[in-house]
């Protein structure tokens, strides 16, 4: 409760301190300190003093205040008049009057009229001068008489006027008793006030270090955050880097295995033509066997023109240069006359005792896709030549079966299948079951590569799949064509 009180009473020694410069304090803080300024200011620096004065009056005007707008108004009026522009310092004397006036003012009405008077006499109205001096003369005189008539009503009887100023004495002297004990109050409240500021810095030494530690933390923890990220970028950098050594490596390494493989394939069919066209060149030899090396060496320039053919086709579809005209056909009729042509030119299956077996849809309606016939029939070719390579027995079937919105395709074996570790890099370039293909298979490893560009550049995807009992299955799917004109 002492410190409360004391507390009070500095706060009131502290308002008085900023106020006691004006005569007119307002209740509203704003008002009271923008007249305070401009009170300030109204002899060093009136065109300042005018800013503050407006300041005071559009708050006086807000808050409803007429005490406040009349002493706002009178103060800018005394600010024009030292800047002597005395017609608006005259306009702005007569609304304070006015409002003196409606709201019964006294001391502000007898301002405004004694500046009416003086400036009106410095401008040389003497008639206005005059006039506003006899109703300042006639509002003092009716002023003073009203207050001795209050004065008369309210002035008790002489014994009662003595026995108040007995009373007085005695309120006086209690009031001195009380000023001691606060006094005494005072220094006490003053000892535990030092105590208590001390533990008031101390608690806030103490919390501003707690707010400092967890600024400090957030900052730590911020940038071991940062710290992180970056760590986890160059993890992933480094995962990369690693990545894209092993993808060098195994293009270095493929590069070895396609150099040996094309040496072999392309060395196997030269020297059987190089071979073959020396015995020609023996005259001695007989018509029949001339004919039978003429066949051979034909046999093998046409295995050697479709090595160099599969690796021109790559390097065309990779370049873009292979641009054709699409067509829709029928996918039954299609397969028929591949299955025909495939067996009249290449007599491979024969010789090995395979079948090659078509499965076909005959079911209405017809099924159409809308491709490139030419390259169809040659993705169609590499698929039978991959599942005869590796089919010593047996079967190789081709087939279809038709979806909602896709047609799915089919080549199947029954060799010896494949290890699941090699079906991710069967349609790779260059990349075979084995390092070395077989001996005489004729083959780079770029006819499922040239497959796979082709079905996916149509909108279709391409996989492999080891059947359950032998042999494996290459599926592909291409966009079904709703009808023929479609």
């Amino acid at each position: 409760m002492k410190i409360i009180f004391s507390v009070t009473l500095l706060l009131f020694s502290f308002f008085t301190l900023f106020a006691g410069e004006s005569d007119f304090v307002s209740n509203n803080s704003l008002v009271a300190t923008y007249y305070a300024n401009a009170k300030n200011l109204l002899k060093s620096n009136p065109a300042e003093c005018i800013f503050w004065a407006d300041k005071a009056i559009s708050e006086s005007k807000i808050g409803g205040n007429k005490q406040d707008l009349g002493r706002s108004i009178f103060i800018k009026g005394q600010a024009l008049e030292n800047l002597h522009h005395d017609p608006a310092a005259l306009k702005l004397f007569q609304e304070t009057l006015k409002v003196a006036e409606d709201y019964k003012y006294y001391d502000l009405e007898i301002e405004a009229l004694n500046r009416l008077s003086t400036l009106y006499a410095r401008t040389g109205d003497y008639k206005s001068a005059v006039k506003y001096a006899s109703l300042l003369h006639d509002r003092k005189d009716s002023n003073a008489i009203s207050h001795q008539r209050e004065l008369a009503k309210t002035l008790p009887g002489r014994a009662d006027l003595q026995k108040r100023e007995t009373r007085m004495r005695q309120l006086l002297a209690d009031n001195s008793i009380l000023d001691n004990h606060l006094r005494s109050n005072l220094k006490t409240i003053d000892s535990q006030g030092n105590w208590i500021l001390f533990v008031v810095i101390g608690y806030s030494l103490i919390f501003l270090s707690f707010i400092m530690i967890r600024r400090q933390n957030r900052l730590i923890l911020k940038k071991n955050g940062i710290l992180t990220g970056q760590m986890h970028t160059l993890e992933v950098g480094k995962m990369e880097l690693d990545h894209n050594c092993y993808k060098a490596e195994e293009a270095d390494r493929l590069k070895s295995s396609f150099l040996a493989n094309i040496s072999h394939e392309i060395r196997t069919p030269l020297n059987a033509i190089v071979s073959f066209s020396g015995f020609l060149r023996q005259k001695e030899k007989p018509e029949n066997e001339r004919k039978k090396y003429i066949t051979i060496i034909h046999q093998y320039s046409e295995s050697l023109l479709a090595l160099i053919n599969e690796i021109f086709e790559v390097a065309r579809i990779e370049s873009g240069e292979i641009k054709q005209e699409p067509e829709t056909i029928d996918v039954s009729e299609f397969l028929q006359k591949v299955q025909t042509q495939y067996c009249d030119d290449n007599k491979k299956a024969v010789k090995k005792g395979l079948k090659l077996i078509l499965k076909l849809q005959h079911a209405e309606p017809v099924n159409y896709i809308n491709t490139y016939p030419e390259r169809f029939k040659s993705v169609i070719f590499h698929l039978i030549e991959n599942a005869l390579k590796y089919s010593d027995n047996g079967k190789v079937e081709l087939g279809y079966v038709p979806k909602k919105s896709f047609i799915e395709f089919y080549v199947m074996d029954d060799g010896k299948g494949l290890p699941h570790e090699k079906t991710e890099d069967l349609f790779e370039r260059f990349k075979t079951i084995d390092d070395f293909p077989i001996t005489g298979s004729g083959s780079l490893g770029l006819g499922l590569t040239i497959s796979k560009n082709f079905i996916e550049s149509m909108g279709g995807h391409i996989w492999v799949k080891n059947n359950s009992n032998k042999g494996s299955t290459i599926f592909f799917t291409l966009p079904i064509q709703l009808d023929s004109a479609s």
